[in-house]
């Protein structure tokens, strides 16, 4: 086990034991189970904490693969697997009481799916069967198919059942899966709010990142899309939204992208419009990382 702390100039000094505090940022690598994590205390600039991010992925190129799972996470909104490592190490008392209780629910939920085995159907549970804790709605994971029964070109990109599908664990704690209960039904006007208020504390979380960053030196926003909502930044800082953008396929060659994604979300991508001659400063090199290396995640070798 490897703890990292990271630099404000993206340099970083190992240590022997894991020390957590509200101004630093993590890298825990596990060499044994193939894991990495980035943690960011709450108190850390927002560039500081993508510094971090650029910090973990270079780290990972140049040392370790991309066999290793990269996981992100803020303090005191820890993920289960996070606190499983704390776990391991003896390091729970790191972290407040209600994360580690809210992680051994997630845990113990998790340990009674049954995710990698093929259950006979009159084996399964039923609804009628089911406790009211049991998720039954819950699917298991693809079945997993040999490499050499897969076309060449799939086999070498990955295919469904062979690239790395989202655990139950992991799915439950990023909220990308909804549980529908009886008493939540899609249509229910409690369900609708809930979305709503979660989009809403998406959207708001999002424009913040945005603010803290700013442009980079050189460029303004011209555009940004954050899910379906389209804006533009005003002269004095402020985000506007627009209208409803009209029907058709858009190509754009005087701008330069920006795509911004921070746990496992996009947060936004930008459309920048460069003045002449314009270059990333060095400060603005130290956050960004290349899309070459985010295009290699994806190309998983299988078998």
């Amino acid at each position: 086990m490897r703890f990292l702390e990271v630099q404000e100039d993206g340099s970083m000094l190992e240590s022997q034991e894991l020390e957590l505090g509200p101004e630093k940022v993590i890298i825990v690598v596990d060499e044994i189970d193939k894991r990495m994590w980035l943690w960011k205390g709450t108190k850390c600039p927002i560039r500081k904490k993508f510094i971090g991010s650029r910090a973990l992925s270079d780290l990972r190129k140049k040392e370790y693969g991309f066999a290793y799972v990269p996981q992100s996470c803020d303090q005191d909104d820890e993920t289960a697997e996070f606190v499983a490592m704390l776990g391991k190490i003896g390091k729970t008392d790191l972290i407040p009481e209600v994360v580690m209780d809210r992680a051994s629910e997630i845990i113990e939920r998790q340990s009674r799916i049954n995710v990698f085995e093929e259950t006979a159907d009159a084996d399964r549970p039923t609804p009628s069967d089911s406790g009211p804790d049991e998720d039954v709605q819950l699917k298991d994971r693809p079945a997993q198919v040999s490499s050499s029964e897969l076309p060449t070109h799939m086999a070498k990109m990955g295919a469904p059942g062979n690239r790395p599908v989202p655990t139950i664990l992991s799915a439950m704690e990023s909220g990308s899966v909804d549980i529908k209960t009886p008493d939540k039904q899609i249509g229910d006007e409690s369900v609708v709010m809930e979305q709503v208020v979660k989009m809403d504390k998406i959207l708001d979380k999002s424009l913040s990142i945005l603010r803290d960053l700013g442009a980079p030196k050189g460029f303004y926003r011209d555009l940004i899309i954050i899910g379906n909502k389209v804006y533009t930044e005003t002269y004095t800082g402020e985000f506007e939204e627009l209208d409803e953008p009209p029907e058709g396929i858009f190509f754009s060659r005087s701008h330069v992208p920006r795509m911004i994604c921070e746990n496992g979300l996009v947060r936004a991508i930008e459309f920048l419009k460069p003045e002449e001659g314009a270059e990333l400063s060095e400060e603005d090199e130290k956050i960004a990382q290349d899309i070459e290396d985010l295009l290699a995640m994806f190309e998983i070798e299988v078998g």
